[in-house]
């Protein structure tokens, strides 16, 4: 499930659209957020259908090896246990999963070489590793830490893959790592036997936390406006770079709204995005600039916590 991090990724990138852009609609803007996010189910579903044909992968593999003048039967035996792991039978199984792909049209088919070029080039060195030399019965803890490095080998980095990922939406190349840990728990769900999909929002709190940081920004964007040209004397508002302006403005926002998120929270996350997204000197400006303005709004009781949010 989605992190509040990306939540906030996702909302910094729908402000930025929306000043940079044409569309001037706050209703249509916020759609568009909302379909951006759900973009990042489908990736997870795309990362799942992998794994999906893997299953497939792994049943020629113990074909062939059933069918070799000597065949290996200590290979053999850790291809069926692989097979029969939870994750593995509930995937191909679930119906619940099944309906996701087809509901939203996932599938490789087209691409279906370079996910099995993908697969070849793994298990061309990891079907001669000790871990298939192995006369132990693994259990599911080493099935799942097993699947784990064929997902970071294979997958996870496949610089293809991404490739592909980013033709198919531009904005999947910041999605990816919540997928990826979103497919990651997924692993985990079967082998505790939970529901095997993951859901994208923790709960109903998270949704309402990313339409409130987009829409209340909006809302308020004249009056945060004037107040980072009443603390920013040294730079012309206008020639802020627009991402940082996007970053300040929102997090005003959830310092002003989000009553339960500590306020350092706040500020610490908007300088990760700065890190992440912006220039090398937007950090430490917006480090300085939100907290003075931070303290100027609880001087005039603007920003109330509660709970959490009460930690300094």
């Amino acid at each position: 499930m989605l992190t509040r991090r990306h939540i906030r990724i996702k909302v910094m990138q729908a402000l930025f659209s929306f000043y940079q852009g044409d569309q001037k609609n706050p209703k249509v803007a916020l759609n568009a957020l909302d379909e951006s996010i759900q973009n990042i189910y489908n990736l997870y579903l795309y990362e799942l259908k992998i794994f999906w044909h893997f299953h497939s992968f792994l049943k020629e593999r113990l074909q062939i090896e059933k069918t070799k003048k000597i065949p290996n039967l200590k290979r053999q035996a850790r291809i069926d246990s692989l097979l029969n792991m939870p994750f593995m039978q509930a995937l191909v199984l679930d119906k619940e999963v099944l309906r996701a792909w087809d509901k939203n049209i996932i599938n490789w088919d087209d691409d279906i070489d370079m996910i099995r070029g993908a697969f070849f080039s793994f298990w061309s060195k990891e079907a001669h590793s000790d871990w298939f030399l192995s006369e132990s019965v693994p259990n599911e803890q080493d099935g799942v830490i097993w699947f784990k490095k064929f997902y970071s080998d294979a997958i996870a980095n496949n610089l293809s893959i991404q490739s592909y990922y980013e033709d198919l939406n531009i904005h999947w190349s910041d999605d990816i790592d919540a997928a990826q840990m979103m497919a990651v728990q997924t692993l985990q769900n079967a082998k505790t036997g939970k529901p095997l999909l993951v859901k994208l929002f923790k709960d109903k709190e998270d949704k309402i936390f990313a339409q409130m940081l987009f829409t209340k920004s909006i809302e308020s964007h004249l009056n945060l406006m004037e107040r980072v040209r009443s603390k920013s004397e040294k730079w012309d508002y206008e020639r802020l770079a627009p991402l940082d302006r996007c970053i300040i403005e929102q997090s005003l926002v959830e310092v002003i709204n989000a009553q339960e998120v500590p306020v350092k929270v706040t500020i610490n996350e908007a300088i990760e995005l700065a890190k992440q997204y912006s220039t090398e000197k937007s950090p430490g400006f917006i480090n300085g600039l939100l907290d003075s303005l931070i303290s100027d709004m609880v001087q005039e009781g603007k920003v109330k916590k509660v709970g959490r949010g009460l930690i300094d």
